[in-house]
């Protein structure tokens, strides 16, 4: 029976399994966790942070009087710019964060909930890049990252890689730097302040209250020295000190509430369904083919030979040939996507289509002990 199998069906049961687990990986498992993997990573810089703000320019003082009021626990307070960085050979324009070293990164997207790869090299200039940045520029733990601060060109050795930091266009990556090099960027600056800050809040409404209402971006006060006359700075004063600021306060919670919440499943259960179909009637078609069915019921069963092993080799090897090819699909297209996927993204689902073909072959078992129950001995009916 094993020869018969291999000259009559062998070949059959080959494309079948292939084809059914490119279609159903390729077209609808792969782009189903890509979706996941979009949302979790629009979710993530939400979810996965203590952020509650985005606050634009403050004061060196604001930056130091601000915790413990207005329902403010704690801010970070970074320089923000975007300037052509080069790794690999590769330049690439990006946004870069800028902190002092001493600030801790907990409530930043650069926390251990968002890390994903860490090595254990120490430097005195670590840069931690996001995934996005690598994705662009084929770096990796241990890389070397160079871009001038001010006039100075600077190498920063890769120390560790994050998801996506989102919030920035293209991502963005953060570069610790002593507390002598803040002071130079400080002493470049026409403002009195950093770019901006990332606000935890204790109590969100009193926050939320004072930062869309009384908040005053006081770092984009410029010296008196920088105007002609008292009159001009003074206008420059009240400019800012009279206007809303609104608008540019990045609130997450309202980002969070406003992203799609999950991927819908309902394609790749339907597939399943589908693959299921398929394979059942496959079995049928392959079973009242003419060189199958009259050999096994004027040739084999009248003379009392068991036909059982040969459904046992066809449904055995359709088993295995579909999942072990879904799951070399899966392996491969996982690992190829251009996205980040992280384990969390994936499901049950994931298991639908091998569940759907072990179904299917027992279906197929069943109906063909039914057919040829009636016909082949008792010593030969399948078990």
């Amino acid at each position: 029976m094993t020869g018969y199998w291999v000259h009559q069906r062998a070949l059959f049961t080959v494309i079948l399994s292939v084809c059914l687990a490119l279609v159903m990986g390729l077209l609808f498992a792969i782009p189903y966790y890509e979706q996941k993997a979009d949302i979790y990573d629009a979710q993530s810089l939400y979810r996965n942070t203590n952020i509650d703000f985005v606050v634009p320019e403050p004061s060196f003082d604001q930056v130091n009087e601000l915790p413990g009021t207005n329902g403010i626990s704690g801010v970070f307070s970074y320089y923000l710019t975007k300037t052509s960085v080069t790794t690999n050979g590769r330049n690439r324009t990006t946004t870069i964060l800028i902190v002092d070293n001493h600030q801790q990164l907990d409530m930043t997207m650069y926390n251990q909930a968002r890390l994903i790869e860490t090595s254990r090299i120490t430097t005195d200039y670590p840069i931690l890049v996001d995934y996005q940045f690598c994705l662009d520029t084929g770096a990796k733990l241990g890389g070397v990252v160079s871009f001038s601060i001010g006039e100075n060109l600077q190498e920063y050795i890769i120390t560790a890689i994050y998801e996506t930091n989102s919030l920035y266009d293209g991502g963005a990556i953060l570069v610790q730097v002593p507390a002598e090099r803040i002071k130079a960027i400080r002493q470049q600056s026409k403002n009195k302040g950093y770019s901006g800050m990332f606000v935890t809040a204790s109590d969100y409404d009193t926050c939320r209250l004072y930062l869309t209402t009384d908040y005053r971006p006081l770092g984009r006060l410029q010296d008196r020295e920088q105007f002609d006359s008292d009159e001009q700075y003074q206008i420059h004063y009240d400019a800012i000190m009279s206007s809303g600021y609104a608008n540019e306060i990045t609130d997450f919670r309202i980002r969070e509430n406003t992203l799609k919440q999950g991927a819908g499943t309902a394609m790749v259960w339907i597939a399943s369904f589908l693959s299921l179909v398929v394979i059942i009637a496959f079995n049928i078609l392959m079973r009242s083919r003419g060189c199958e069915k009259a050999y096994f019921t004027k040739y084999s069963i009248p003379r009392g030979q068991d036909v059982s092993p040969y459904y046992t080799i066809s449904f055995a090897s359709e088993i295995v040939l579909c999942i072990a090819s879904y799951v070399a699909v899966m392996v491969v297209g996982l690992q190829s996507s251009t996205r980040y996927i992280p384990k969390s993204a994936l499901d049950f689902s994931i298991a639908t289509f091998p569940i759907a073909v072990i179904l299917a072959e027992i279906i197929s078992l069943i109906l063909n002990r039914y057919v040829y129950r009636d016909k082949a001995p008792i010593k030969t009916v399948m078990q």
